[in-house]
């Protein structure tokens, strides 16, 4: 029996423009020859309701020796790092979601000799289809590549939605995009500058002569989730 092992795969930004991650896994047999496969998936629509079927679609997933109709596809629906589906050539599936959140569906692809590939999306689930989803965050500070960083750093930025309604933001950093994780959440404290709100926020614990990535996403009471860029910087040497 083929066996995927994997390691923990981290959630991130992203996302970027609805960002994806990918990781390998183990087999069980020494293999020098095989090659890993590829593991890529769409999901349509990716912002939806508890009424939307969300189609969820791997065909494009592939493989150097292995024909790609005998690749085997399994899905973890929420990212929740249990498998939902067994293994199966099916490419296609279709999926509600019970609730409104943020949902970072994971897809794995399984060749012949037991190499693995997994790819992450990220998908939108509101309460009410017809309220906007916030602007992407603008970043103030600190600007992006600066060097020679302190150990705390003071985070601002602007953000407008046009509904109106109250915003609130996670921050998320990591020594690189892909290890992008949630440092702080539900910030909704801001000033008013020159008739714009800046929403600020100051962490503290950052590690000296480090390269740091971060990232913004604002959230509405609707649901709706907004990505903004990531940015780099780099802390000052010891």
């Amino acid at each position: 029996m083929k066996t995927c092992r994997t390691s923990g795969l981290p959630i991130a930004s992203a996302l970027i423009a609805l960002t994806l991650f990918v990781f390998s896994c183990g087999k069980e047999e020494a293999n020098t020859l095989n090659h890993m496969p590829e593991a890529v998936f769409t999901v349509e629509p990716a912002r939806g309701d508890v009424n939307t079927g969300f189609v969820f679609d791997a065909s494009a997933v592939s493989d150097q020796e292995d024909n790609n109709a005998s690749l085997e596809i399994r899905w973890d629906w929420t990212g929740n790092g249990t498998w939902d589906t067994e293994f199966t050539t099916d490419r296609t599936a279709n999926r509600n979601y019970s609730e409104p959140g943020l949902y970072f569906p994971l897809m794995q692809v399984r060749d012949s000799k037991g190499l693995c590939d997994s790819a992450r999306m990220m998908l939108v689930v509101v309460n009410d289809l017809n309220n906007q989803p916030p602007d992407m965050p603008i970043y103030l500070s600190p600007p992006n590549w600066q060097n020679w960083m302190e150990p705390t750093v003071i985070f601002s930025w602007s953000c407008i939605d046009h509904d109106n309604d109250s915003i609130f933001f996670d921050l998320w950093t990591g020594f690189s995009p892909e290890t992008l994780e949630p440092t702080l959440t539900g910030i909704s404290d801001y000033t008013v500058e020159y008739g714009q709100k800046v929403y600020e926020t100051t962490i503290s614990g950052f590690q000296l002569k480090k390269d740091y990535f971060w990232q913004v996403y604002a959230r509405d009471e609707a649901g709706n989730y907004t990505p903004g860029h990531i940015w780099r910087f780099t802390t000052r040497p010891e």
